[in-house]
């Protein structure tokens, strides 16, 4: 209990003091400060959450818990205060690491967490009014010679257009290599080759696009990167903003309007930003 204690102390440290110099340097970011507010905070149902969609109304959002929770999801308020629950039948909770959602209402579970970047299994639910359909994939780069270079691991998605669109995430020491890939949203089996990628300070953790469809955020553990979307076309060619939040380790994000953004930690606290 005290090492873990520790742990949690140091990673708290760690993200508190980072910074956005290697994104504005490498990427040409904007570095800003922006005012964060703290709006919430899950019950002790919701103990690891890892994502974030709206829900069926303003101001409400599904979440779900980390690996090894139940196959459902909760409806909660910016406040933490929960109001429904909604089953996933069929499903399993590996690892599910993010939420996304379709202009039809579909949302969209990415049961694709691999931090050992073994798994055969990586699964993307789609959950609609008449049930669950599986969205399964491969990574087609991922060779066996790749065993010992960690970088399929993945905590981050969103939808456009009838595609969801998936980041990376790397355990490797080091600047931290992200990968973007890009999966049909239509039930079936798929492999899938890397359209982009990027590198950053720290490791990508949550992900989604604004309602407009103007612009993208990333998460990862301690800042908020925000980037254009130029013609329609989801890329890292123009970066727009780089925010340090800190707030421990925030896995989940999403849009509440253009210019508003709702994102959450593991330790249950919910914070919100104008940007």
């Amino acid at each position: 209990m005290i090492i873990y204690k520790l742990y949690l102390f140091l990673f708290a440290l760690k993200t508190a003091t980072c910074s956005c110099n290697y994104e504005h340097k490498t990427s040409f970011f904007e570095k800003s400060r922006i005012n964060i507010s703290k709006t919430g905070k899950f019950p002790v149902c919701i103990g690891e959450n890892s994502g974030l969609s709206k829900a069926w109304q303003d101001g409400f959002y599904w979440t779900h818990n980390d690996s090894g929770g139940n196959p459902e999801l909760y409806m909660v308020n910016a406040e933490g205060l929960m109001f429904d629950t909604l089953d996933v039948p069929g499903a399993i909770n590996v690892d599910w690491e993010d939420l996304a959602k379709d202009n039809k209402g579909n949302i969209y579970i990415g049961d694709f967490g691999n931090n050992s970047n073994r798994r055969k299994d990586l699964t993307i639910y789609k959950r609609n009014y008449y049930g669950v359909e599986k969205i399964k994939f491969k990574y087609a780069d991922q060779t066996p010679a790749d065993s010992s270079n960690l970088i399929f691991d993945c905590e981050a998605f969103f939808w456009k257009n009838d595609s969801l669109y998936l980041f990376t995430k790397s355990w490797n020491k080091g600047k931290k290599l992200t990968k973007l890939y890009v999966l049909p949203d239509s039930p079936g089996e798929y492999e899938v080759l890397p359209i982009a990628q990027t590198y950053f300070k720290s490791q990508v953790t949550g992900a989604d696009i604004s309602p407009d469809g103007s612009k993208f955020a990333l998460i990862t553990y301690g800042k908020l990167m925000i980037y254009n979307i130029i013609d329609g076309q989801i890329n890292f060619k123009s970066p727009q903003k780089c925010i340090k939040i800190g707030k421990n380790q925030t896995e989940a994000v999403v849009f509440e309007n253009d210019h508003k953004i709702i994102f959450s930690n593991e330790q249950r606290k919910i914070f919100s930003i104008e940007i």
